[in-house]
């Protein structure tokens, strides 16, 4: 930098003489040399942006009350002694994405935008949706989405299930929510209250209807009081027990649908994603669970490679998948489980033919283990 310096203002003409040319073109050279340092420096840069996380978290001051860490317990019942609450730390559990359709995820991807940006939309005038519903048939990924929204806001998770809260006297229960709350609202997390319709259910409890009403209110007010200090997310499996002063309290209300096929696929590759598993064998994975969630697929791929593990060298997918549909009858007997047990050739016939996750004759032979003039001739008996 003292050359740089020197050179310069010999080139300004404070120091003139003989050698200024020479001078004049080593200046030349140095500046050449400091642009394209800074280039690489721009470039560096540029590279290190492009390979950094996407993810925006929260800003912490965006919310009120503390940082809750490791230290602090959860809040308990006073007659029992038992926690009100698990509290789950990002480092502690990271969640993937669930996958959803097309529309529903990017639905979510907007949820989670606006949270990320609650200091411009007050800045703005506007309220956050501080209160989220999800609702929907069991394992579609209703907890697993609640598990990666706070890890993706970089917040603690709180998780209180509802059924848990309750008391045979309905006096603690009354205490046992406003605790809860107290002690969400004291801190800067996300509060999950799982298996929420179960305050519907004490609800239609024909006695004490004086207090069930008082804890019903209970919930209500605290939820309401919660969005001046963070968010909360409510599941049920059994939305139609929830009346109309409940679904008031969320502004955003999201069902969680069973996955279409191509979502099944896309699971399923998630699940293999260590295993090299050919297309034909996926596509009949998420043929037999047509109608089945998330966690029907989650256990279909547990069994397999359980199988795969054990018989090593004599493992077919074909007959694990088999093997599986038979050691788990009269759990969600949906009809393409029933015919994946038909005979070889009588298989091949209804996947060709199916409109839902159609099969082409080189998918039928690469799952069967045979030619494809064998499948075209299998084909063939159906239209004879």
């Amino acid at each position: 930098q003292i050359g740089y310096a020197l050179l310069f203002r010999i080139a300004a003409g404070d120091m003139l003489g003989p050698d200024q040319p020479v001078i004049l073109h080593l200046l030349e050279i140095m500046q050449l040399e400091q642009v394209d340092a800074l280039r690489k420096v721009l470039k560096s840069a540029e590279s290190l942006q492009e390979i950094s996380p996407s993810r925006v978290v929260l800003s912490k001051a965006s919310l009120k009350g503390e940082l809750l860490t490791p230290s602090v317990a959860a809040p308990v019942d006073r007659e029992t002694g038992d926690p009100l609450a698990e509290i789950v730390f990002p480092d502690q559990r990271r969640v993937e994405r669930p996958l959803f359709r097309g529309q529903l995820s990017r639905g979510i991807t907007d949820l989670l935008e606006e949270w990320r940006h609650v200091d411009d939309l007050r800045n703005a005038g506007v309220r956050p949706a501080w209160a989220t519903m999800l609702f929907g048939a069991p394992g579609t990924g209703k907890t697993m989405l609640a598990h990666h929204i706070a890890g993706e806001l970089g917040l603690p998770l709180i998780t209180a299930r509802l059924d848990g809260l309750i008391s045979s006297f309905l006096g603690t229960t009354a205490r046992n929510i406003s605790n809860l709350f107290t002690f969400a609202n004291r801190y800067k997390c996300v509060l999950l209250l799982d298996e929420f319709d179960a305050v519907a259910k004490v609800r239609d409890d024909p006695h004490e209807l004086g207090e069930i009403k008082r804890v019903v209110n209970t919930l209500l007010q605290c939820i309401d009081g919660r969005a001046e200090f963070g968010f909360t997310i409510a599941i049920t499996n059994h939305e139609a027990l929830l009346d109309p002063a409940v679904w008031r309290r969320f502004d955003i209300r999201i069902e969680i649908p069973k996955p279409d096929a191509d979502t099944r696929i896309a699971m399923l590759k998630r699940h293999f994603s260590d295993h090299e598993v050919n297309d034909a064998v996926l596509r009949l994975m998420a043929w037999i669970t047509e109608e089945g969630s998330g966690s029907d697929i989650g256990k279909l791929v547990d069994f397999v490679r359980r199988q795969q593990a054990i018989r090593k060298g004599n493992f077919s997918y074909l007959h694990a998948i088999r093997n599986f549909v038979q050691m788990s009858a009269h759990e969600n007997q949906f009809q393409n489980r029933l015919l994946v047990g038909e005979d070889d050739d009588a298989l091949a016939r209804t996947l060709a033919f199916d409109k839902t996750v159609p099969f082409s004759q080189e998918q039928l032979a690469m799952l069967f283990g045979c030619t494809q003039p064998t499948i075209s001739r299998w084909l063939k008996k159906d239209s004879k």
